[in-house]
């Protein structure tokens, strides 16, 4: 991965994850936290990956709702970054957080069972 794409990277996600926290109102929404960002070598596809509080269902609900509104997200990453295009973006629920606290529950249930 080149340098521009990493700087576009970190962008994307300090511009996403402002505009999650204090722009967007929807309350169907849960606890979203940004995680990782992948764009594309040419700069023109972007995907968002994510983690909510909850479970699985919630993340997917979560998804599709963000998807529903990325013209919203692609407008305030064009505003705030001076950008030649403004890539396309895809919001995409990343489990692997949740999968790593649940993991972490049944080692720490394990290691009290075995005190």
């Amino acid at each position: 991965m080149g340098f521009r794409q990493e700087r576009v990277n970190s962008l994307i996600i300090k511009t996403i994850s402002e505009v999650i926290e204090k722009e967007v109102m929807d309350p169907r929404l849960g606890m979203i936290t940004v995680t990782d960002v992948k764009t594309s070598p040419d700069l023109k596809h972007t995907t968002i990956y994510f983690t909510v509080h909850g479970n699985d269902e919630e993340g997917k609900k979560n998804a599709q709702i963000l998807n529903n509104a990325r013209g919203f997200f692609q407008y305030e990453i064009a505003k705030r970054l001076n950008l030649k295009n403004t890539p396309k973006i895809k919001f995409k629920y990343n489990p692997g957080i949740d999968r790593v606290k649940w993991i972490e529950s049944l080692l720490q249930e394990e290691s009290e069972k075995s005190d």
